[in-house]
């Protein structure tokens, strides 16, 4: 099965991990999950990495800090938030520069208020930064990150962060607590606030959808 899965991205985990999430556990559904990351190309394993907070094994945390690597797109810190990292964990990771520190950042992003533009699952589970610093504190070990580095992607994400300071460090109340993931994984519609979130997600969807073949019937007509 894992060979099969080698080229598949996360709509085609999601039914497997779901069914495994239901048949055999969260913490043996890790165990599948990251052999099947564990075979794919570097991009794609990016791309899946948030999936392993669905297990809610906080091992997945050692996991994406192990195997964080380029290309560091934003679902290794999207991961991480769902699995609640902790402030103190998240300093490490800005200080070892590379991979970790730019998931650390893009962690810290995905502790603001949950948003239109986030996935429906990261709305209702509104991961919450655990053992905040003061703002103090906060301001001051990014702004060591912004007066040291220069490269574009660091210095825009650490900007935008300290914009956000407030509405990361004061949030208090998580959706959907880690040990719950599994479960909004297989059922999500079941969580209080879910409803709205996903229907307008399906709105949306279907509005690509139309959208896209409008296009290939217009293309079609034309030719």
């Amino acid at each position: 099965m894992n060979a099969d899965l080698k080229q598949a991205d996360s709509r085609a985990l999601h039914e497997p991990l779901r069914q495994r999430l239901v048949e055999i556990g969260p913490q043996a559904a890790f165990s599948w999950l990251t052999s099947v990351l564990a075979t794919q190309s570097p991009s794609l394993r990016s791309s899946n990495s948030y999936l392993v907070a669905f297990t809610g094994c906080l091992e997945a945390i050692d996991w994406l800090e192990r195997n964080v690597a380029s290309p560091v797109t934003t679902h290794w810190g999207s991961g991480a938030a769902l699995l609640g990292t902790p402030w103190p964990r998240l300093v490490n990771w800005l200080r070892a520069d590379g991979p970790q520190r730019l998931m650390a950042l893009d962690t810290f992003i995905a502790y603001r208020a949950p948003a239109p533009n986030m996935s429906p699952l990261a709305q209702i589970a509104s991961p919450v930064l655990p053992e905040p610093p003061t703002s103090s504190e906060f301001q001051t070990e990014l702004g060591e990150i912004l007066r040291g580095q220069n490269a574009p992607r660091v210095r825009k994400a650490v900007e935008y962060i300290l914009s956000l300071a407030d509405e990361i460090l004061d949030r208090r109340e998580r959706g959907v607590a880690v040990k719950d993931l599994p479960r909004l994984f297989i059922e999500p519609d079941a969580f209080p606030g879910a409803e709205p979130i996903l229907t307008q997600h399906e709105r949306v969807r279907s509005e690509i959808r139309k959208g896209l073949q409008d296009l290939i019937n217009q293309h079609t007509i034309e030719n």
